[in-house]
This record gives C-alpha cells, sequence and structure tokens, in this order.
C-alpha cells in the first residue's frame, strides 16, 4: 500500500532537523548572551524587577537650542538622588521621545520635581505613559510566573505520558521544549539589539503556546494510532506516520492561518500595552504548528528507528 498524499515530511526529516537544529541553537546562543548581560534568558520588564518607566515626547521645534541627551538628563536625576537610572533620548522626524527607568518614584515628590525641572529646563512635553510596580511585588511576580511556567511543563509531561506510549510522550516534549527555547530565543534576541522587554503578559503568552504546541501535536498522535492498524511488511510505520501527517496537514493549516490571521490584525491593530503579548503569540503558533507536523512526528519515527534497531 503506497500513500498516495505523501507530502515528504518523513522522507525529508533530515532536512526539518537542519532548520530547527539551527534555529534552536541560535536561540540558545541569544538566551547565553542575555543571561550574561541581562542575568535573565530574556529582558525583564518592570513587571518583574520593579521600579518606575517613565515616557515623555518632546516636539522637535521646541528643543531648538537645548540639549536633551542622555548624560544632562542623568545628571538631572543623580541632582534629585536618582543614580543608577537608566536614560534614553530617541529622536523622530517631528518629535523626540525620552524613557526613563529608574527606582519605584510615582508617589514620590521627588517625580513632581523631576517634570517641572524638566519643563523649565528644557520645553513642555507630552507624558505618554507613567508604570511603576514596586521592588517587593516585581520580582515576586517573577518567581510566580516562574513556577507556573514549570509546573505547566510538568503537568504536560505526565499528561502525554500516561496517555501515550514512552516514545510518543518523548516526541511531544521535543517538540514542546522546541518551541519554547525558539520563542525565548527570538525575545532574548529583541532583547539585546532592541531593548524589547518582556512582561507578565509574556508569560500568559507562553502558557498559550505550551497548550496550543501540545493539543496540535496529540490530534496528529492520535491519527498515527488510529492509522497503526494499516501497518503490515509493505506499509511501515515511516508510511503510516507520512499518511497520518497528509491526513491532518490542510485541518493543522487552516486552524493556523485563522488564528495567525487574527493575532496579525491585533498585532497591528490593537492597543499597544498588547503587542507584546500578541506579537508572542504569533511567533508560537507559527512554531507550534510547524513542529507538530515537522518536528514531533519525525522525532517520533526516529525513535521508533532506533529501537527496533
Amino acid at each position: 500500500m503506497k500513500n498516495k498524499k505523501d507530502l515528504g515530511v518523513i522522507k525529508n526529516s533530515n532536512l526539518w532537523f537542519g532548520v530547527s537544529g539551527a534555529l534552536v541553537l541560535a536561540s540558545l546562543i541569544f538566551i547565553f548572551l542575555s543571561i550574561i548581560k541581562f542575568s535573565s534568558p530574556v529582558k525583564a520588564g518592570l513587571d518583574f524587577t520593579g521600579g518606575t518607566k517613565l515616557e515623555y515626547s518632546f516636539a522637535n521645534k521646541d528643543l531648538e537650542g537645548k540639549d536633551l541627551s542622555s548624560e544632562s538628563i542623568q545628571k538631572l536625576l543623580e541632582s534629585l538622588g536618582l543614580k543608577n537610572s537608566k536614560v534614553q533620548v530617541a529622536p523622530k522626524e517631528e518629535k523626540t521621545q525620552l524613557i526613563i527607568r529608574t527606582k519605584a518614584i510615582s508617589d514620590d515628590p521627588v517625580l513632581d520635581n523631576f517634570n517641572q525641572d524638566l519643563k523649565s529646563k528644557y520645553a513642555e512635553y507630552t507624558v505618554d505613559s507613567i508604570d511603576t510596580v514596586s521592588p517587593v511585588i516585581g520580582p515576586e511576580l517573577f518567581t510566580s510566573g516562574l513556577t507556573a511556567l514549570i509546573v505547566t511543563i510538568l503537568g504536560i509531561i505526565v499528561y502525554i505520558s500516561t496517555r501515550f506510549q514512552r516514545d510518543y510522550a518523548f516526541a511531544a516534549i521535543t517538540a514542546l521544549f522546541h518551541d519554547v527555547f525558539i520563542v525565548l530565543g527570538l525575545f532574548a534576541f529583541l532583547g539585546l539589539f532592541f531593548d524589547v522587554e518582556v512582561n507578565s503578559l509574556f508569560i500568559t503568552a507562553l502558557l498559550t503556546i505550551f497548550g496550543f504546541s501540545v493539543h496540535d501535536t496529540i490530534v496528529v498522535f492520535d491519527r498515527i494510532r488510529e492509522n497503526q492498524k494499516l501497518q503490515n511488511k509493505n506499509f511501515d510505520f515511516n508510511d503510516v506516520a507520512e499518511l497520518s501527517i497528509a491526513q491532518v496537514f490542510q485541518r493543522s493549516l487552516n486552524t493556523s492561518i485563522t488564528t495567525l490571521t487574527v493575532l496579525g490584525f491585533l498585532f497591528f491593530f490593537g492597543g499597544l500595552s498588547t503587542k507584546l503579548f500578541v506579537g508572542a503569540m504569533f511567533v508560537g503558533m507559527l512554531v507550534g504548528t510547524y513542529s507538530s507536523l515537522f518536528v514531533a512526528s519525525p522525532v517520533l519515527v526516529l525513535f521508533r528507528t532506533f529501537k527496533k534497531a
């Protein structure tokens, strides 16, 4: 019996392993560099570190002849007792954005003094945002988020291990960690080179990605298990896996395209506060769909081949 719907997924498994291996390796390098620089796999935002993030906008025409630089703002902050603050000045076409990260000061009179000095020394400004998280709550939130991730992963491992045979569980868990490392690697890269910080919504996105990835993988594995009755000496396990992938391929693709379309609209037309969450979800869904079809099943076949040998 030959598979008329052969997509060549199992046949070209070395290609998928090469692509995934390169992505995971690059992700691990970026995660390692992020740990060295930020002491975290990704650049943690205020939700996890605590402190205040201030964002101001100045009209460029009002700043003519004024020295608005990170050094001058740093000196102003130090004069108010706000040492070790991080200052970023980002000039744009019609306005200049000032971003400051410092200790928690939103309810402190120091903030009022700083705002007055900023206005008198430079120009009128617009306050884009003021975000403050207690230095106590931030680390607690990070610990709680990390605990939730670990418990979720352990729960998924236990569930898969009890529902499927050991080789199925091994393949599904491999695909899960493949997705996690690539998403973390991407955001480690963005944190290192584009100052993208993650917040508590990023943890929520990761948990959702776990569920989606495992669900998609289980759909494929259920079909493989159903089709194993077709297995014989002329139609081996490789053929069964290939047939099963072909049967669920269109369904997985349609589901993913629908979800990704919605996430795409949310990313471009939604609020700024949800961009990180939606972006992480988009990447996670994309990688999760890929791993369910092109990683989990080939790993399962590879495991069976080694076990038979």
